[in-house]
This record gives structure tokens, C-alpha cells and sequence, in this order.
């Protein structure tokens, strides 16, 4: 079903539109919460409610859904890491990188090499002095905002993203990714 007949039907039978979503994307949806959520220790029932949540966003705030900015699979995509970076707030207002490896460690599928790089990057996260750390795991695995990163340490924005864009390239140095100026 294309996004264009899936939008139509949502209009003209809502009940009908919202179990070929669900049908359509809620696996994607709920792994993407379930591994967020998990890595910070949340279980079943949340990821229920904020894939919930998420479904009933994307149903109110169909109106607005331009499809020529985006599929509907990226908007619920989307929707799905806020919500569960927001329910992630609410319920830890600090993380820790430790956090984030118990739980790539267990879910983690795939050959041995991603596994082997997965647990290279968390050691250099690690590696990284705080606030940097912090910065990191916030902005780029919860996808916090830059100002809620600054509110939460009691920084600037700008220095936040000064020192998010630093780290990343001691990042890709470290890993011979390409120089960035």
C-alpha cells in the first residue's frame, strides 16, 4: 500500500486506516522503541505505551503529514525515537554509557564483526571525558535536543554542539573515518 492510499484511507475509515498502519509499520515501530527502552532498562509495558503513543501522534497529526516531505515510515520513525528519548527523560534524567553497552551486548545480531565494532565505539565513548560522554550518548543515541543536552548539564547550547562535533571527530579519527574541519 502506497503512502498516498494509506493517508486516503486513514480520512475515510479511520479504524481501518490505523490497522493497515499498524500492520504495515508496527514491527519497525516497536523495535525501534524496544531498543532504545531496553538499553536503559524500561520493559514491555512502556514500549507498549509509547508505541501506543506514537500511532495516536501519527493519527492527530495526520492533517499535517505532507507526503512530499517525507514517507510514513520515516514520520513514525521519528516520531518513535522522540517519544521514547521523551519517556527516557522522564524516567532517568542522567544515562550512562554503561547503560548503552549491557544493552547492545544482548541484542546485538549480526556477525561477529559488527559485534567487535559495536564494542570498539562504546569503549571510546567511554573513553571520552565528561561532559563529552554524556553529549554523546545524549544527543546521538536518546536523540536529545541540543538545548535539552545544555538544560540537563547546565550548558550552552553552542558549547554543546562544540563539544558534540570535537568528540565525534576524535570519533572518526580514532577509527579512520574522514577529517572533518
Amino acid at each position: 500500500m502506497t503512502d498516498e492510499k494509506l493517508i486516503q484511507k486513514l480520512h475515510t475509515d479511520p479504524e481501518d486506516g490505523m490497522e493497515a498502519a499498524i500492520r504495515l509499520y508496527g514491527g519497525l515501530v516497536y523495535t525501534l522503541i524496544r531498543g532504545r527502552l531496553a538499553a536503559v532498562g524500561l520493559g514491555e509495558a512502556d514500549v507498549e505505551d509509547c508505541a501506543a503513543e506514537t500511532f495516536a501522534e501519527f493519527y492527530t497529526g495526520l492533517d499535517s503529514l505532507d507526503p512530499n516531505r517525507g514517507s510514513v515510515k520515516a514520520y513514525l520513525c521519528a516520531t518513535a525515537a522522540h517519544n521514547a528519548a521523551d519517556l527516557i527523560r522522564a524516567r532517568r534524567p542522567t544515562v550512562s554509557i554503561e547503560d548503552v553497552e549491557l544493552a547492545d551486548a544482548a541484542s546485538l545480531e549480526g556477525d561477529f564483526e559488527d559485534r567487535e565494532r559495536r564494542r570498539e565505539l562504546i569503549e571510546a565513548v567511554k573513553a571520552l571525558k565528561d561532559p563529552d560522554r554524556e553529549i554523546i550518548v545524549r544527543k546521538y543515541y536518546l536523540a536529545q535536543s541540543s538545548a535539552d543536552i545544555a538544560s540537563a548539564l547546565g550548558l550552552t547550547v553552542s558549547n554543546v554542539d562544540v563539544r558534540a562535533h570535537r568528540a565525534i571527530q576524535k570519533l572518526r579519527k580514532k577509527f579512520g573515518g574522514d577529517d572533518v574541519e
